[in-house]
């Protein structure tokens, strides 16, 4: 029963997310909105915290589920890309929408990358038996990220932490920019002055074939239109 209501969100999710700006109702990207959303819940979330995000009696009836003074936001970016001059670094300034489509708030952050073109293009070794014990794979981070989540009720938080891109080629000669962050809370403005907690990220920005064949990707103050599916868990001190 919970599975299916799991899909049921995920459909109203993407169904939701896909009126807004710049997604469209391609098919392709809407599996693919489809499959950052399941990963949102099922990586991040409990399975039954799903329905925290269908209606307020629901909320109300699992909060108990969660520590006093936890709150976990889903919530949607669409905004602004703009590599710097020497293309180490991404400034991004995006627009946040809950999974409804509403307008919530802000980001404005940094993503710094010294990864070599090898490394965008290559894949981690995954993963083998048992999945549950050692040995892991450990490679070295080189992508960092910082910035400020600002939400329209005047609070804001602050995080940084490690990041990694990966750079998917597609059989027309676009590619597939994705970029997944994990990050710590370390403070913020508002009711969020003292918070703590983590935050997740996945993202995506389409290069067209036109801009891959012209060699200009990445170039010096190129600017293009990034999306990203982010999950907040952020501990408010208690009074």
């Amino acid at each position: 029963m919970q599975k299916k209501f799991d899909q049921e969100l995920i459909d109203q999710a993407v169904s939701g997310m896909s009126r807004l700006p710049g997604v469209g109702s391609d098919p392709t990207r809407r599996h693919a909105l489809r499959s950052m959303v399941a990963g949102a819940l099922a990586g991040v979330l409990a399975p039954t915290a799903a329905s925290l995000l269908e209606r307020p009696a629901h909320a109300q009836a699992l909060a108990g589920q969660f520590p006093q003074g936890e709150q976990v936001i889903v919530c949607y970016f669409s905004g602004q890309g703009t590599f710097s001059d020497d293309v180490r670094y991404i400034t991004l300034n995006m627009t946040m929408y809950d999974l409804n489509g509403k307008e919530i708030g802000t980001q404005h952050g940094v993503h710094e990358s010294m990864s070599s073109p090898f490394e965008l293009f290559s894949v981690p070794p995954s993963p083998q038996e048992p999945f549950n014990g050692p040995p892991v794979p450990i490679q070295a981070v080189t992508e960092w990220t910082k910035g400020i989540w600002g939400f329209n009720d005047g609070g804001a938080v602050y995080a940084v932490g490690p990041a990694r891109s990966r750079i998917i080629p597609l059989t027309d000669g676009s590619w597939m920019f994705t970029v997944t962050t994990s990050q710590t809370i370390t403070g913020g403005l508002g009711k969020y002055a003292r918070a703590s907690g983590v935050k997740q990220a996945t993202g995506s920005a389409f290069v067209p074939a036109s801009l891959v064949s012209s060699g200009h990707f990445p170039a010096p103050g190129l600017q293009f239109v990034a999306h990203t599916i982010e999950v907040f868990r952020i501990l408010v001190p208690q009074a």
